[in-house]
């Protein structure tokens, strides 16, 4: 009888530690309003199973970091998949900062960071293909993607044009 616990033990926990990346839970941070953090963990979680695409994966292929490495060669030197790197990221709600007043701001931050600062009420105010969109706009530069060149436009139609399907 103990075998058998040891063994359906010892399965639990093989499973537990084989469960793929896209079931992370996003670490969302500061968000008061219950519908904003729901739409932004969507949105993470959406962004996930987009990237996990071949035709997605591939805008990872279309960018470049400050030293000229594509963002999909970085991300392969670092050992993750998409999934795993995008849920090491921290979502923080800054609904109070100025980026945050203008309407089509939805997130925002720089090249090379770990934190993503999203306007929760635009999140919770828009459709959720957008949102996926959104996260992996700032995912790309979480990456180390700069900015102008190319234009914030330009990655947001690139990465609709490869993910938006």
């Amino acid at each position: 009888m103990w075998h058998f616990r040891v063994l359906a033990g010892t399965l639990l926990v093989a499973g537990l530690l084989a469960a793929p990346a896209s079931a992370q839970t996003p670490v969302l941070i500061g968000f008061v309003e219950g519908d904003a953090r729901l739409a932004v963990r969507q949105a993470v979680e959406g962004a996930a199973a987009r990237l996990a695409r071949p035709d997605c994966k591939e805008v990872l292929s279309d960018f470049t970091d400050e030293s000229g490495q594509t963002l999909g060669t970085k991300l392969l030197a670092s050992r993750r998949s998409p999934a795993a790197a995008l849920a090491a990221l921290r979502f923080v709600d800054e609904r109070e900062a100025p980026q945050c007043r203008a309407d089509s701001v939805m997130a925002f931050t720089h090249a090379g960071s770990q934190v993503i600062r999203v306007c929760g009420r635009q999140f919770r105010d828009r459709d959720r293909a957008a949102a996926e969109i959104i996260v992996i706009h700032e995912f790309l530069h979480a990456l180390g993607l700069g900015e102008n060149p190319p234009t914030s436009r330009e990655i947001t139609e690139r990465v609709a044009a490869r993910c938006g399907r």
